[in-house]
């Protein structure tokens, strides 16, 4: 399923009806941390609310964040994506080329449609895998990289900022990361990149 630890510890929390702020004391996190992780096993999990999340701690197993299994499963489209040849061509060749890689352009045309479809396509020529991270709930850029972190599994650690532990993470692995919506954060991405 790709939960991660600190995921299975929020899914566990949430099956004993803490609030976000009683979860993030318990782990030593912020609130906005829990936050995110909440609204990640939502979607992650297909479920509307925080109900059928703790119904669902007792059946999930964490999954190392060292390892590719732990890769976020992508959202799953609802209906198959067909045509943009050209633009998964494209898209396909510039990942293969470049470290960093934006999609651009309206609001509404389907770049993460398109990004997703590529993304599920090679994947596989990571070593590490792909992972995924839906910035929408994120108002702060400086709120990027716990975002990150949260997305990965990856814990906070005291003294050492999440820039860093995002980074540190990051560093040795041969991995896809995409992020999805960040276009209003724009003033926050170039400390991660």
């Amino acid at each position: 399923m790709g939960v991660s630890a600190r995921e299975a510890e929020v899914l566990a929390a949430l099956g004993e009806h803490l609030t976000n702020a009683e979860i993030a004391t318990r782990l030593f996190i912020s609130v906005r941390t829990v936050e995110s992780h909440v609204s990640s096993l939502l979607r992650k999990l297909q479920v509307t609310d925080r109900r059928a999340l703790a119904a669902a701690a007792a059946t999930l197993r964490p999954a190392a964040p060292d390892s590719p299994a732990a890769a976020l499963p992508l959202p799953s489209p609802l209906t198959s994506f067909v045509g943009r040849d050209a633009e998964r061509t494209a898209l396909t060749e510039a990942l293969g080329t470049h470290r960093l890689v934006t999609a651009v352009g309206p609001g509404g045309i389907g770049k993460t449609r398109l990004a997703l479809s590529v993304v599920t396509e090679v994947a596989g020529s990571y070593a590490d895998g792909a992972w995924y991270t839906d910035l929408v709930p994120v108002t702060d850029p400086a709120m990027i990289a716990p975002a990150i972190a949260a997305a990965l599994g990856l814990g906070e650690r005291q003294g050492v900022s999440s820039e860093d532990t995002v980074l540190g993470w990051l560093a040795p692995r041969e991995t896809l990361l995409v992020l999805d919506n960040c276009e209003h954060l724009l003033d926050g991405l170039p400390v991660l990149l």
